[in-house]
């Protein structure tokens, strides 16, 4: 990914000393307990408290509940008949690379693996069980993503109508004469810097609403979600549409999307429409604002295996593993066909040797154009949920990595990926 543009999303919200300091020493949490670790709402996102605090992020923050529904109507995932192992080598970069120690690297915590709806591998790190409940990061762009594509399917939302016909209150910002589609795949022009070594960039102010950054004694700025996105301007005079970029304040809007069409909050919707009709084993929760709004942008924690679960109804065209339709097809196809690469390329994302070379962006997730219409999502700190709908294989990695963004960790995942498919084919 692009450091430079991307820099942090939305929940990666620190200061730079956090994370230098974290660098050299991250610290493991198995078995520890949360004043053993020294985790508390200021250093959620440090290295030496993350491993703790992403599996209990309830702990820290607001939250609201996302229902698996009754539990009769949760699905136990099978295994398969072959199961691939930690030892599992592949090439990368013209070296021979072990499966196990390169989680280990990238500080794993759940490495979930399906081959037509059933686990061919499911290993657990530092203390993670399968019931588990992960941060994942911007991977709940994607949840928010394929349900404003589902909207737009049905006819509820329309992508080249304006935002402002749906959410009068944005009008006068950076969104009222942005299409709800060019907000969905990211092209609008928006004036949000993610740059965290500037104190007065727009993501801090968007990290306060949800408690990830701390409110300082006297602040005026905007305390919810909604109020902090009307203040939002355009950077320039550039058109809507031109070319993409990545910015975490356009999930929350095709959040208050979903909320305003369907006539409830945003997580009442993901629990309606994918959490409890997904089989999921567990509950999820997601991160919320004083005003119990959700944060769509970033803010789902749920199990492992429930992720999988979500990504195995992906490529199995938008139905769940009982062959229910969960997912509007066309939402689904419109999802595989990907994005625009030259706009993906215009924004500074796509070059000779970048790990994304080749790319687009469609419907809040990472497609790479492959001849398998493979894509995924992506949190920082190494979020997965990565979807091949040709190959019908399904990898879903939950970790707490250092670093918030790591583009030779990435090139690996890939790498190791790529391998995975090749050896269940």
């Amino acid at each position: 990914m692009k450091r430079s543009v991307i820099a942090l999303t939305l929940a990666s919200v620190m200061t730079a000393g956090m994370m230098t300091a974290g660098m050299a020493h991250a610290v493991d949490s198995a078995g520890k307990t949360r004043v053993e670790m020294g985790a508390n709402e200021t250093n959620l996102l440090h290295p030496d408290q993350n491993r703790y605090t992403y599996k209990h992020m309830s702990e820290f923050l607001h939250t609201k509940q996302i229902d698996s529904g009754d539990v009769k109507d949760s699905i136990v995932l099978p295994y398969a008949k072959k199961q691939l192992g930690l030892e599992f080598t592949f090439s990368h970069q013209g070296k021979t690379l072990e499966l196990g120690e390169m989680l280990n690297k990238h500080r794993a915590d759940a490495f979930v693996v399906l081959k037509d709806g059933e686990i061919v591998m499911e290993e657990y790190f530092d203390g993670q069980t399968y019931r588990t409940q992960h941060q994942m990061m911007s991977v709940t762009k994607s949840f928010t993503g394929i349900l404003g594509a589902t909207l737009v399917a049905e006819g509820k939302l329309d992508r080249d109508a304006l935002v402002s016909k749906y959410i009068p209150e944005l009008a006068d910002s950076a969104f009222g004469d942005a299409t709800v589609g060019q907000v969905l795949d990211m092209t609008n022009n928006l004036k949000y810097s993610e740059h965290y070594e500037d104190p007065n960039a727009e993501v801090f102010q968007h990290a306060k609403t949800v408690g990830l950054t701390p409110m300082e004694e006297g602040y005026q700025g905007p305390k919810t979600i909604h109020d902090f996105l009307k203040g939002l301007s355009k950077d320039g005079d550039r058109p809507h549409g031109q070319e993409f970029h990545y910015l975490t304040a356009n999930t929350d809007v095709i959040g208050w999307l979903i909320s305003t069409v369907e006539g409830k909050p945003y997580s009442d919707v993901l629990e309606e429409r994918i959490w409890s009709k997904i089989g999921a084993e567990r509950g999820a929760y997601i991160m919320s604002d004083a005003a119990s709004v959700g944060l769509a942008s970033g803010g789902l924690n749920g199990m492992a295996r429930d992720m999988a679960k979500f990504g195995q109804m992906l490529a199995d065209g938008g139905k769940n593993l009982r062959g229910e339709q969960l997912i509007h097809p066309d939402a689904i196809k419109s999802t595989e066909q990907g994005g625009n690469p030259a706009k993906f390329a215009k924004g500074g994302y796509s070059y000779d040797g970048a790990v994304l070379e080749g790319w687009s962006y469609k419907n809040q997730f990472w497609h790479s154009m492959n001849e398998n219409k493979a894509y995924t999502a992506l949190g920082i700190f190494g979020q997965w949920i990565y979807v091949d709908p040709t190959a019908n294989v399904v990898v879903v990695r939950q970790a707490s990595q250092v670093e918030s963004l790591n583009d030779p960790n990435d090139a690996e995942m890939l790498s190791a990926i790529n391998a995975i498919i090749k050896a269940l084919d």
